[in-house]
């Protein structure tokens, strides 16, 4: 049965450990390779047409795989036949992820909430996997209705969106709605690490991305904030 765990002992890979000429993000190759650094990861999940929990980012397949589709149009069988970004790779379920997943290692899931896409309905169906993964497993989502419904097995987070792409008073309200419904951690941008870190005066844990200079990996360390970095030697991102 999935746990709760302390965000901060962790450091989490973006996407897993992928490159632009390496392993692809969210592919099963580059979360291997976390799992192989010690390191937890953040990876993204979306449903396809017939209801399977999917790990993509995107809501188009274009960008990952030179296909021009809508993501959620496209059922299982479709998705696994593309190959994600020119590599062997195809695009994973939940379910194979969990299947190489250790159980000494943190799982951070963000779930995709747009198009058609239920929050409450997907919650459930991803907190139900995730409830089912024996080892520390946390979700997050910028939905807070998908956030609400997540099992109480599986930490719950509560993404907030870059004051750069709102306002410094939505930003707040946000921070302070978290609180209220008394989630597990935040999920905060890199540019918004300091506020956040006032906000909370140490009430809750966040995590902050995405990280891609050592000095922001002392920045963060300073405020006592998780990692989500990409393109970083893994002993500095540590």
């Amino acid at each position: 049965m999935a746990r709760h765990f302390d965000l901060t002992a962790f450091t989490y890979a973006h996407r897993g450990l992928w490159s632009a000429d390496g392993h692809p993000e969210n592919s099963l190759a580059a979360f291997e390779d976390a799992i192989n650094a010690g390191l937890g990861i953040e990876y993204d999940v979306r449903p396809s047409k017939d209801g399977e929990v999917m790990v993509f980012h995107d809501p188009t397949l274009m960008r990952m795989t030179g296909v021009e589709a809508v993501f959620e149009d496209m059922t299982t069988h479709d998705l696994q036949a593309v190959r994600l970004a020119g590599t062997d790779q195809p695009v994973p379920t939940l379910h194979a992820l969990l299947d190489i997943w250790p159980t000494d290692l943190p799982l951070l899931t963000e779930l995709k909430i747009d198009g058609n896409t239920d929050p409450a309905a997907f919650a459930r169906k991803v907190g139900e996997l995730l409830t089912s993964h024996i080892g520390p497993a946390a979700a997050m989502s910028f939905s807070e209705a998908a956030v609400d419904a997540l099992p109480e097995a599986v930490m719950r987070g509560q993404l907030i969106h870059p004051i750069s792409r709102t306002s410094e008073a939505e930003f707040d309200a946000k921070l302070a709605r978290a609180l209220e419904r008394k989630v597990d951690y935040l999920a905060i941008n890199v540019a918004d690490a300091e506020r956040a870190a006032v906000l909370l005066a140490g009430e809750l844990p966040f995590v902050v991305w995405t990280v891609r200079t050592i000095d922001d990996v002392r920045r963060i360390h300073v405020l006592n904030g998780a990692i989500i970095f990409e393109h970083l030697p893994v002993p500095l991102a540590t």
